[in-house]
């Protein structure tokens, strides 16, 4: 199998699922052949909008196709591990929806199951992946930002609780910590590495699912502190922002799909300065702040813009990271490595188990 070779499976023909297909176009390394869904009607008007992909209503007859090097389970999370380790039995590679099951147990089993395989697997945490986060990651290795010291993330998106909605119902997956939760934490060690959760708070609807939450992390590597804050009862700024002691850099909203980067310089107050010399009554001067005012106009206090632009929604990036691994042999990502996922779903359980 080359990466240019991968031909691929999706389990599930939701809105995600969809994105996933379409995006292919945009990959160097793969196709889709296959698509199935709980009804055929629906794996039917899925696979109608693609050249060349078969329908299914059988998720087992579809991950038995030798047309299929791959899977992209994209099915309600708490169908995730099962349909995994039905992937992984048939040898297929994986690529997991996040969150990649419904506690770290099942994830685990996953994990060991494709160990144990030597069967490719990946969680599909795709904002990792974007040309944006690269080049945020090479900022910070190159030190542009000085000693990074604090990292904030907000993620909220209004959604109404709903019975059987696979984003919102606790009873398949769903809720504001394990649909948006992962991501902040996700990102959080991708960027400033291992962490330990300091505390956590969560606002639950009547039935129980999560609806808000705010998440404090020390980082292990320089006490960095990382507060994550997720909704699905309102919409938040939905931004990433890394600080340090030279500049600040923002990853705009949608950070999860961002496109653009504003780096601003930071500059820090030296306390008991002289106030009354010539220089000082100078800068307190009207004109001189009119002139900061113009200043101000010209080059905004939001930054230097950096653009990374892409078409398509950005999964293309994932899909192309699986076809690197596949054809160079590899049964996992450094980039997405499974002790992390499991790890983040210990996370995610904590936090879950202390909202209850």
């Amino acid at each position: 199998m080359t990466a240019a070779q991968i031909r691929w499976g999706i389990l599930g023909a939701g809105s995600i699922a969809l994105r996933f297909a379409r995006d292919m176009q945009h990959s160097k390394t793969g196709t889709v052949t296959a698509v199935g869904a709980r009804s055929l009607a629906k794996a039917e008007q899925f696979a109608a909008q693609f050249q060349g992909v078969a329908p299914f209503d059988d998720f087992a007859a579809l991950v038995q196709q030798t047309n299929v090097d791959a899977l992209y389970v994209a099915t309600p999370n708490a169908l995730h591990a099962a349909h995994c380790l039905m992937a992984i039995e048939a040898g297929k590679a994986v690529l997991c929806e996040k969150p990649f099951a419904s506690s770290a147990q099942e994830a685990r089993a996953v994990v060991q199951a494709a160990a144990a395989a030597n069967v490719f697997c990946m969680e599909a945490m795709w904002t990792r992946f974007l040309p944006s986060v690269d080049a945020l990651r090479a900022k910070i290795k190159a030190q542009e930002l000085g000693e990074i010291v604090h990292l904030e993330i907000s993620l909220g998106f209004a959604r109404t609780e709903i019975s059987g909605d696979p984003i919102t119902d606790p009873a398949l997956g769903g809720g504001v910590v394990p649909d948006l939760g992962v991501y902040g934490l996700s990102m959080a060690e991708d960027l400033l590495g291992p962490f330990e959760l300091v505390s956590s708070d969560v606002v639950c609807s009547a039935a129980g699912a999560t609806r808000t939450a705010v998440m404090m992390l020390r980082h292990t590597r320089g006490g960095v502190l990382s507060v994550i804050s997720i909704s699905h009862e309102t919409q938040l700024v939905n931004t990433l922002v890394v600080s340090g002691t030279k500049a600040r850099l923002t990853l705009e909203a949608p950070f999860i799909q961002a496109r653009r980067l504003r780096i601003a310089s930071v500059v820090a107050a030296i306390p008991g300065g002289d106030t009354s010399g010539l220089k000082a009554r100078l800068l307190r001067s009207g004109f001189a702040q009119i002139a900061r005012k113009g200043f101000r106009l010209v080059r905004p206090a939001s930054g230097r813009l950096i653009t990374a632009e892409f078409p398509g929604s950005g999964l293309q990036f994932e899909i192309d990271e699986v076809g690197r691994c596949c054809a160079e042999g590899l049964t996992f990502s450094a980039r997405m490595p499974p002790e992390t996922t499991v790890s983040i779903l210990e996370t995610l359980d904590t936090v879950q188990k202390d909202s209850k």
